[in-house]
């Protein structure tokens, strides 16, 4: 009798709490393309996945790759975040565009659930900023066509002051400082005023591998 009135006297076991699933956008950056012949939507999911959906006529196709986890972190964690895409206009569409040039909306989340909404044409001119979002979010669409180059096509060797980088959106840049103490090169553009300090291991995912000098 006296040990059932000790277990009636206990308390009841608590029930396990869930743990909450992760808040926040489940992707980084959403680029949606459209022109009178479709539409194309290019998605970087937070986990890595990369989505490519084509509509042209009656026919979808969608394509998928996972990025290495070096990559990953570069465009969620780093790329996609920078504080100067945030201050972009909103709206830099130019309302010049023909029958066939296309009209972009693009979407960068941030983990805290932060969303920076950002539109433009094919005839947008822009600046520093906008010209490397473009790049590279081309050079993730590239990535279905042909893989990344290895980090290895940009090793410290083939990097002298001179060489020339061609970014994904076809603009040229030239080596202008390489510090191999740091991992850093200052690049510089060939055709506009503009520069910019790049880890060299993260030359693949803005460039081509590099081309001789001139």
């Amino acid at each position: 009798m006296i040990a059932a009135l000790v277990f009636l006297a206990l308390p009841p076991t608590p029930t396990p709490t869930p743990t909450p699933a992760p808040s926040g956008p489940t992707f980084c950056a959403e680029w949606i393309r459209q022109s009178s012949e479709g539409f194309d939507r290019l998605t970087l999911f937070r986990d890595g996945v990369l989505v490519w959906k084509t509509h042209r006529g009656e026919k979808d196709v969608v394509k998928r790759e996972r990025l290495d986890d070096g990559a990953r972190r570069f465009y969620c964690d780093e790329f996609f975040v920078q504080k100067d895409f945030w201050n972009l206009p909103s709206d830099l569409r130019t309302g010049l565009t023909g029958e066939l040039a296309a009209e972009s909306a693009v979407t960068l989340a941030r983990a805290d659930g932060s969303r920076k909404a950002i539109r433009f044409d094919d005839l947008s001119a822009g600046d520093a900023a906008s010209s490397s979002l473009r790049s590279a979010l081309q050079g993730l669409r590239e990535i279905f066509l042909s893989p990344l180059a290895p980090v290895s096509r940009f090793s410290v060797e083939v990097l002298p002051a001179g060489t020339l980088l061609r970014r994904f959106d076809g603009r040229l840049f030239r080596v202008a400082i390489l510090e191999k103490a740091t991992g850093y090169v200052e690049v510089e553009g060939v055709e506009e005023p503009y520069s910019q300090w790049i880890k060299i291991e993260e030359l693949r995912y803005q460039f081509a591998p590099p081309e001789p000098p001139r």
